[in-house]
């Protein structure tokens, strides 16, 4: 069957998905990190799209929402995805299929969406996570790699509405390992499963890991932890092939 051709806005705001292929996660090091977000910004550079929220922080995947301007969204990502590719040398397919794109038409949208992807920052060592604009939003990372156009999202209303989505999504999810683990008991004490019964069942073990990464702030390691000791690229792997098992 012939591939079906996208359906191009060019003055549209999209969702930009892409998934790494199994053989090599897309992210390996901060360097990577670092590497990927200068070449957005050189493409936001040469295409002149708006660039409204990214992130990187997972090993397997990365988000962009960027508003085209006028531009070819083909041409942005091909250029992206190149470039990236040349700076790892993967000698194996380093991109799972072509990337996602979803296009946004409200601004209730818009802000929703922004608010998942920064649910999705993870706090390094030395401060927030440099690899999602939820801290250039907070005003915490001045020195960003790539530039934000958020005077276009940052009026008083939007960051409120945003705040708010973001508060309300956390303030009754999972925020502990220990509250994690409590859930999950129960969970099993529900459906009558032991954990080595759960380990064997991975279809159930699948559903129960998406559902503790929408339901709760526990990073890809943590999570791993709490279903018996899965390295971050098997949970990735997991919850990127939503709905496929």
């Amino acid at each position: 069957m012939a591939r079906q051709a996208r359906i191009k806005h060019i003055y549209g705001i999209y969702h930009i998905f892409q998934r790494g292929a199994n053989e090599r996660p897309l992210f390996t090091s901060r360097e990577d990190r670092e590497k990927w977000l200068k070449i957005v910004s050189k493409a936001k550079e040469k295409y002149q799209f708006k660039l409204y929220a990214y992130c990187a922080s997972e090993p397997n995947e990365y988000h962009l929402v960027l508003n085209l301007q006028g531009g070819d969204i083909s041409k942005i990502m091909k250029s992206i995805n190149i470039a990236y590719a040349m700076h790892v040398k993967c000698p194996e397919q380093l991109f799972k299929d072509r990337y996602r794109s979803e296009i946004i038409e409200t601004k209730e949208a818009l802000l929703n969406l922004m608010a998942l992807i920064h649910r999705r920052s993870n706090f390094h060592d030395n401060g927030p996570d440099p690899y999602n604009s939820f801290c250039c939003y907070r005003g915490l990372n001045k020195d960003t790699l790539v530039p934000l156009d958020v005077s276009d999202i940052k009026t008083r209303e939007d960051i409120t509405i945003m705040n708010e989505i973001v508060q309300n999504q956390c303030d009754n999810c999972i925020q502990t390992q220990e509250d994690a683990q409590e859930k999950l008991t129960h969970l099993l004490h529900i459906s009558m499963l032991t954990k080595e019964e759960l380990k064997k069942d991975k279809h159930y073990r699948n559903q129960l890991i998406r559902r503790f990464r929408i339901e709760s702030t526990l990073s890809l390691k943590e999570l791993g932890n709490l279903f018996g000791g899965l390295s971050e690229s098997a949970v990735s792997k997991i919850i990127s092939r939503y709905g496929s098992d």
